[in-house]
């Protein structure tokens, strides 16, 4: 049962999660159960009372064909998992058009005892008229019966196409705007999916990755989208809420770590030049040689492709993951660019990366603290690709929390799907 006793009335457990979802909605009838029994266990543990849920590759690989078929059955299994919370029912874009379509689904859960305490903004509907919150008391069922987009009370846009050159892409960011505890605090939380690297070997090349600096624009679009939805008028529906609002953007981001820098650790300066070399085209996987030692006797290597990253003995991801770590800087790239208008923060990284596992993989037991290397897919580097960013609003409520704050992740037993959950776990003030 996830029956438990309600947390104390000075404040509000709040869990932010984001995961990536293709491949529960891709096999439904092994991943769906297991997903929601894991989902309901962390949410037990953390004790919350406010949970914002938010998806991405809603519809998993067959949409095209298959639509969102699986999207009522997915909130439902979440609802079922989780009978102590109202839910939100899942909000999506249901058009899978290509000029809308972005696959991300949020579902917002609140313990029911604590229903009072927690308000949905409204965005105005009209011209001249006010955005206000609304209170969830009356709220018996979901407010989105079926999956769907409410207009009023969200905000969903996909990425323009020229930032990923011609190709039309599933991504976007979805926002919604919630005051917990009372009249307390103010939350923008933005579901978000940004664009992903198309070919390793293109991601090596010397400068800048353009894969990145179509991420980093992208973001920039959120940001300032956020920064005017704010600011009240045409595009903010209303005039701004009092108090000011802290922002918290978790999604997958599809940020990857540094590639140049990642080869190098792994293979040397030489391997990174032999890489280089190879047309960003050829198909035909690169051997290099790693360095740093084996730690199992042998020589260890690396096949390296446009779609290949492979390790003859992946336990040395494990071994180098503070400098691997040390790869990863598309969060401070963006912060400190001239066109950033809100900087990003986030707690430190302190688990494995979240991409790319192989659907699949495992026996069932939680892997050990080395043991996720022998879950990964041979196709892209490791990265933490799935994360909880705030603007400084955002961290400052964190650092207030009553709560020690938790940034974790969830292992996958048995891979379902090729992201792991990534979570944000605090606590606001109540009034």
């Amino acid at each position: 049962s996830t029956a438990q006793r309600p947390t104390q009335t000075s404040y509000m457990r709040v869990l932010l999660l984001t995961h990536n979802v293709a491949g529960i909605f891709d096999d439904p009838d092994e991943a769906l159960r297991p997903w929601a029994d894991g989902l309901a266990a962390l949410v037990q543990r953390t004790r919350a009372d406010f949970i914002a849920l938010h998806m991405q590759e809603v519809g998993g690989s067959r949409w095209r064909t298959c639509g969102l078929d699986g999207a009522a059955a997915v909130a439902g299994a979440v609802e079922a998992a989780l009978p102590d919370h109202w839910s939100s029912g899942m909000m999506v874009r249901t058009d899978t058009a290509e000029d809308g379509f972005t696959a991300l689904g949020s579902i917002y859960l609140v313990r029911r005892s604590a229903v009072q305490l927690v308000r949905l903004w409204r965005w105005k509907e009209a011209e001249g008229a006010a955005g206000a919150f609304e209170s969830l008391r009356a709220a018996d069922g979901p407010l989105v019966p079926q999956p769907g987009l409410p207009p009023r009370h969200c905000r969903h846009e996909r990425f323009p196409r020229h930032l990923y050159g011609s190709t039309w892409s599933r991504k976007g960011y979805l926002l919604t705007r919630w005051q917990l505890g009372g009249g307390g605090a103010v939350l923008d939380l933005v579901n978000v999916h940004n664009f992903h690297d198309e070919s390793n070997l293109a991601a090596l090349a010397a400068g800048a990755s353009t894969y990145a600096s179509c991420r980093q624009q992208a973001l920039s679009l959120v940001t300032a989208a956020l920064l005017g939805l704010r600011g009240g008028g045409a595009a903010g529906g209303g005039a701004a809420p009092a108090p000011a609002s802290a922002a918290f953007l978790f999604g997958d981001f599809n940020f990857r770590l540094d590639l140049a820098h990642a080869v190098s650790l792994l293979c040397g300066a030489e391997g990174l030049q032999r890489a280089r070399a190879v047309a960003a085209a050829d198909a035909t996987p690169l051997r290099l040689e790693t360095s740093g030692g084996s730690g199992e006797g042998g020589d260890g290597y690396l096949l390296l492709g446009p779609k290949q990253f492979e390790l003859s003995q992946p336990s040395l991801l494990a071994r180098k993951l503070t400098e691997l770590r040390g790869s990863d800087r598309e969060l401070a790239a963006f912060s400190a660019s001239a066109e950033c208008a809100l900087p990003l923060e986030e707690l430190p990284l302190a688990f494995p990366p979240s991409y790319a596992y192989r659907e699949g993989k495992g026996d069932g037991t939680p892997p050990d603290e080395a043991g996720w290397c022998d879950l990964l897919a041979s196709k892209r580097c490791p990265a933490w690709c799935d994360r909880v960013l705030m603007d400084r609003t955002g961290g400052a409520l964190v650092a207030a929390s009553a709560v020690t704050a938790e940034y974790g992740h969830e292992p996958q037993p048995r891979v379902l799907t090729d992201h792991n959950q990534v979570y944000l776990a605090f606590s606001v003030e109540s009034r």
